[in-house]
């Protein structure tokens, strides 16, 4: 898991982020918040930002919302008060770990967010023949195609497949495809250069690069506007991509 830490590395918040470390975290550092949506535009994701409480976490998680990432935050500090603690949580962190830190709470927390990586469960024949298939094929560098009817367990497949390949020690990465406006869609896959549209403030790193080395879950592909699935298809069969402007 990722986890990138915004505020000032004191000594309580460096022995949290040596427990994080010890459960396998990848741990990064910024001291502000403006840093730390630059370095996640820039495709340097993150699965979790731990920040200081007296960091502005509102003004953070819009920042980040305008530029489409959506990460989950906890909020810590030392010496926080539980009003300090729930305004952080109203200002849109999921939780509060007060510090010197609780090496059980920073192991729930982060198991909480890593959820999704939890292995499968399996019974059925016909599915242990599907995951038989699964390993065979992980370790290629092919492109797969993962099809099944709503909410029978695509995405637990892909991450399967992810953590069975030569790239299970590199990023993860979904879009839904469905979920993102047409417009915008290009820009979400492919990055886009300062100045490409309306809004385009800074160059911003596309899926595409951040999951490179890694995966990339293109969940309902099929929704996508017929005219980007030509560039997707250059992506997919070149390996080559071209950011907007």
């Amino acid at each position: 898991m990722r986890l990138l830490v915004v505020g000032r590395l004191s000594g309580q918040l460096a022995t949290a982020v040596k427990m994080a470390m010890s459960h396998g975290a990848k741990v990064s550092h910024v001291e502000r918040a403006d840093q730390a949506t630059e370095q996640l535009r820039r495709g340097q994701g993150a699965d979790l930002l731990m920040v200081d409480y007296r960091i502005d976490i509102a003004s953070l998680i819009a920042a980040n919302e305008a530029e489409r990432i959506h990460v989950p935050v906890v909020a810590c500090g030392v010496d926080a008060d539980a009003k300090e603690a729930a305004d952080a949580i109203r200002a849109g962190a999921k939780e509060f770990i007060p510090l010197p830190p609780d090496a059980e709470l920073i192991a729930a927390v982060l198991s909480a967010v890593a959820d999704d990586e939890k292995p499968m469960i399996l019974a059925d024949p016909a599915m242990r023949a599907v995951v038989q298939l699964a390993d065979q094929v992980a370790a290629s560098e092919a492109s797969i195609l993962i099809t099944g009817e709503s909410g029978v367990g695509k995405e637990v497949m892909a991450r399967h497949l992810h953590t069975r390949s030569r790239r299970a020690d590199k990023a993860f990465i979904s879009v839904n495809c469905a979920a993102i406006p047409d417009n915008l869609l290009e820009s979400e896959l492919f990055g886009h250069e300062k100045g490409a549209f309306t809004g385009a403030v800074a160059r911003r790193i596309g899926k595409f690069e951040e999951a490179d080395g890694g995966t990339l879950l293109l969940d309902e592909i099929s929704e996508m506007d017929v005219r980007l699935q030509a560039k997707l298809l250059r992506a997919i069969q070149e390996r080559v991509i071209d950011r907007v402007g």
